[in-house]
């Protein structure tokens, strides 16, 4: 006999949209739990995250009533989390036990005093243990490759182990990565064969599946094949009339059986996670060399040594997501005793906006948004005034900004450009624009073919070719995006090889140091650098930036130490959402932003008429569908000829 345990992860991020919600609602958690009331002994490990309950409970009552039937009877194990959905390895320890001590408080609604934790993206990191035991839990689900990676072989993971931290103890359970690629994908039987196979003498051998809850009716293909065509009411009747599989609950495994030994777990996530954390040029090596193990058919013989990034790894991949990361950290100290702030602060640890894998994670503006939402709304409640400090812990030193109305943070080393141009009143962070990378995956060559098999294909083996429509538009920044970018640029260079960074660069003032200093009210900046054409033309540009009620006053000064014809650009990276379909050439002196989807309207007011080239800055991302060409915001450049001296005031204005 086999011991079968069998659980379902159920989440939406924060900021998703309601549509979203409701689709997810239909084809998914509710005929779930529909069905597995027409099972009565039939019994799952639900978790349920915080952001999804608050929906549910809002929209659909009658799911929490469910929910509280199905536990009262026995059919539901509750396991929680952070309830915003943190990965708590990347939080405080003060802010993880908050966050499952509110889910935990939802559990006892539902019905369950739950002791169990799953763990968000299964990212774990030994000192995990001490808060977990803290916060009243005794067993914690992750990956069999986290044991793996222990060294221990996959015949030793049909049991759960001690995990030890401190002199603090936790029992961790393996998830069985088959089942993971057998549920609900491929026919029934497979699954039963698979746990019959492993079914033997000794009465504590157990199998874990537990996974997105979205595999069964959200991901591709899944709606049809789990419900209209049957599967999942198959799947039920088949586990539950077995004689050889045992279906149990994590709590009733823990009240018959010991664990097997001690274990000491690595910092690690799930097999695919290592992959994506990677920087993509490693991401494509690593790729290349499971592959090339996979062909000698050696791939399950080494995958133990086989390892690749951590999850932490993103905040280096993307210092986009670092910045709004250690952003949130700087506000979890500034709120810790402040309640009224606390919500706000918890929420914007909600994982998804903070990294990338199959999914559009940081890709995904409307999460970013979320997440800058609520740290802004969480800052509001203090005042720290002008501060000089290592922000996003670069080892490079910022300036911030903040009035009643805004906050701005300076990167003097980075252009002396707006990394962050917050509002208070609307809750938004005007500079939210992510860069144009490139992904290991935008190589074929590296993706996964799609295969042919006797059920549906996960989206982990879905082939995908990127559209011709999108490959002309395709374009990979060389400097990350922000407010008030230093440009010279030949007079000759157009706006098509502008955006799609074909262009010369003439200066080199994007991504160098400025030197500054303070004033009352503002920031002085300035950086003696050069023009790069037929010799080097040392030029300087200096900028005054203050904040004021309903915006910023940029003040600049560009001088050329010898004549020399070229164009001055400054860039505005704005926030823009509302879809632009195509670039802009023209001249004005005002521009006006409507943005109901995003940033709301804003005025770019200029002292003097300048040419402007506006266009999409768009990224390309896969996701479960296939891929996303998302407009992460729009560029604004305001050109002025330049030969000798030039001066000139930008007023950014915030319409409400």
């Amino acid at each position: 006999m086999i011991n079968f345990i069998f659980g379902i992860h159920s989440h939406q991020p924060l900021g998703n949209f309601g549509w979203v919600f409701e689709e997810a609602y239909n084809k998914s958690y509710r005929p779930f739990m529909e069905i597995l009331e027409e099972f009565s002994s039939m019994k799952v490990a639900v978790h349920f995250s915080g952001p999804l309950l608050e929906w549910i409970d809002e929209n659909h009552p009658e799911y929490i009533e469910l929910l509280k039937k199905l536990v009262k009877k026995g059919q539901l194990e509750i396991v929680v989390a952070g309830f915003y959905e943190p990965v708590l390895a990347a939080i405080p320890k003060e802010d993880r036990i908050e966050q499952i001590k509110l889910l935990k408080e939802f559990a006892k609604k539902l019905g369950y005093d739950a002791k169990g934790v799953w763990l968000t993206e299964r990212v774990w990191q030994p000192e995990l243990v001490k808060t977990l035991k803290e916060s009243g839990i005794e067993y914690v689900i992750v990956d069999d490759y986290h044991f793996m990676s222990a060294g221990l072989s996959k015949d030793e993971l049909y049991w759960p182990y001690y995990t030890e931290d401190g002199g603090e103890v936790i029992v961790v359970f393996p998830i069985d990565e088959t089942l993971r690629y057998l549920i609900p994908f491929r026919p029934v039987e497979k699954t039963i064969r698979y746990l019959e196979g492993l079914a033997d003498d000794d009465p504590s051998k157990m199998a874990v599946f537990h996974d997105d809850g979205e595999k069964f009716g959200v991901w591709p293909g899944t709606y049809e094949w789990v419900y209209q065509k049957g599967w999942l009411r198959e799947f039920f009747d088949a586990i539950t009339s077995n004689e050889k599989i045992n279906l149990m609950l994590y709590s009733e495994y823990l009240s018959k059986f010991t664990p097997r030994g001690l274990v000491y777990l690595p910092i690690a996530s799930y097999f695919e996670m290592s992959e994506w954390s990677l920087p993509a040029k490693q991401a494509k090596l690593f790729v290349e060399f499971v592959g090339r193990l996979k062909g000698r058919n050696e791939f399950e013989r080494y995958r133990m040594f086989v390892r690749g990034g951590i999850w932490k790894n993103f905040f280096y991949k993307y210092p986009e997501s670092n910045f709004m990361h250690k952003r949130m950290l700087y506000v979890s100290k500034l709120v810790r005793d402040i309640p009224e702030a606390r919500k706000y602060l918890l929420k914007a640890q909600c994982n998804d906006a903070y990294w990338h894998g199959v999914f559009g994670g940081v890709y995904l503006p409307h999460l970013r948004r979320a997440v800058w939402e609520n740290i802004i709304r969480a800052q509001s409640f203090v005042s720290t005034g002008n501060r000089v400090f290592d922000v996003d812990f670069d080892g490079k030193t910022e300036v911030m900004l903040e009035n009643e109305s805004f906050i701005a943070t300076i990167k003097p080393h980075y252009g002396g450009s707006i990394f962050e141009l917050s509002s208070k009143r609307k809750g938004v962070n005007y500079g939210d624009v992510l860069a144009r990378r490139w992904e290991h995956y935008h190589d074929i060559s590296t993706s996964t073919p799609e295969e042919e098999c006797d059920g549906i294909a996960s989206i982990h083996e879905l082939g995908k070719k990127i559209p011709e429509k999108i490959k002309r538009e395709l374009a990979y920044d060389w400097q990350l995006r922000a407010i008030l970018q230093d440009h010279f640029i030949p007079t000759t260079e157009t706006l098509d090889s502008y955006r799609l960074v074909r262009y010369r660069e003439l200066g080199d003032f994007i991504n160098q140091p400025y030197e500054f200093e303070l004033y009352d009210g503002g920031v002085r900046l300035w950086r003696n650098g050069g023009i790069y054409a037929e010799k080097k033309v040392p030029a300087k540009v200096e900028k005054r930036i203050e904040l004021v009620n309903d915006g910023f006053l940029a003040e600049y000064r560009v001088s050329l130490s010898e004549p020399y014809r070229a164009l001055f650009g400054v860039e505005i990276n704005l926030a823009v959402h509302s879809v632009m379909e195509s670039p802009e050439e023209f001249e004005a002196g005002r521009i006006f932003v409507n943005d109901p989807h995003g940033i709301g309207k804003v005025e770019i007011e200029l002292d003097r008429k300048a040419n402007i080239w506006k266009f999409p800055v768009k990224t390309l991302s896969q996701s479960e569908s296939g891929w996303d060409f998302i407009q992460q915001g729009v560029s604004y450049t305001l050109l002025f000829p330049v030969e000798k001296e030039l001066e000139f005031e930008i007023r950014f204005r915030e319409i409400t």
